[in-house]
């Protein structure tokens, strides 16, 4: 993105979080970052357009920065903390915006109302991953709550935050939040209660499609207990099964095969059978 609509991006969030978005004019936008009201649509279609690039804007920096801090760090739970900071220091950053968007209950457009759907769906699947490698498959009977207790965790505190502007040691927080998460986690699986929430009842867009399920396979070979160069291969094959499936005219035969490949690992055979189910194929012996 480059320097001038950064600029007007940085200056519509300011002018949102002092006024609210209503009463926030194109205008008053272009006319505070320094240009013409003209020159802004030179960037932007809309006020919409505007509001839906600029979250869309700040939730890919903030993957991206959750990526790389996960890339730099071998422990899981270490990860897992450093990423909750970055989301920390994004809401610290932007609180007022944040507050604004919330208390003002806004919902511009459908393009709007889809991109945050979506954005809570990413969530789901990236706290879903981080609980996985965390924990491992001894975590799976419970996966769900212990999602559910992240997201609890992760948004008391992030409301604090945001709504009443309490002060929190940033450097702490994710680490505090991964050890209590460690202390539910521990209380579910060596407790005698049985799950709560089931896999029917997770949160999805609608129903588990095929790209949800790749992804949880591919989850579940990270954790397997095998050789390091076979779970690069079954990887591999999970990459050829999505590039396959990204195809105009995906070629279901050579799914099959690749299915085949895994399918031999039993603990993932009920990921190839829904796969196979959805499309239509039969599953190879």
């Amino acid at each position: 993105m480059n320097e001038k609509k950064m600029n007007l991006i940085e200056t519509g969030l300011t002018l949102f979080a002092e006024k609210g978005y209503h009463a926030t004019s194109i205008q008053e936008i272009a006319k505070q970052a320094g240009i013409s009201k003209g020159a802004f649509y030179l960037y932007f279609q809309s006020k919409e357009d505007f509001i839906t690039t600029a979250i869309s804007y700040f939730q890919t920096q903030i993957a991206e920065k959750m990526q790389k801090v996960k890339l730099e760090t071998s422990s899981s739970k270490e990860a897992l903390a450093k990423q909750i900071n970055v989301i920390a220091d994004y809401i610290y950053t932007y609180k007022g915006f944040i507050t604004m968007f919330f208390l003002e209950n806004i919902s511009i457009s459908d393009k709007t109302d889809t991109l945050m759907h979506e954005m809570k769906e990413e969530n789901y699947k990236w706290m879903r991953g981080e609980v996985l490698s965390v924990y491992g498959e001894k975590v799976e009977p419970f996966l769900f709550d212990s999602v559910v207790q992240l997201e609890g965790l992760m948004s008391s505190y992030f409301k604090w935050i945001v709504l009443e502007e309490v002060q929190l040691d940033r450097k702490r927080l994710g680490d505090f939040i991964v050890k209590r998460l460690d202390n539910a986690v521990e209380g579910m699986l060596h407790g005698d209660e049985k799950p709560l929430m089931v896999v029917e009842r997770a949160p999805t867009t609608d129903k588990q499609n095929i790209t949800n399920i790749v992804l949880q396979l591919r989850e579940k070979i990270n954790i397997l207990s095998i050789d390091e160069k076979i779970k690069s291969q079954l990887n591999e094959v999970v990459d050829e099964i999505a590039n396959e499936l990204n195809e105009e005219n995906p070629k279901f035969i050579v799914i099959q095969g690749l299915l085949a490949h895994i399918t031999r690992h039993g603990k993932l055979r009920d990921d190839c059978e829904k796969i196979a189910s959805l499309l239509k194929i039969e599953l190879l012996q």
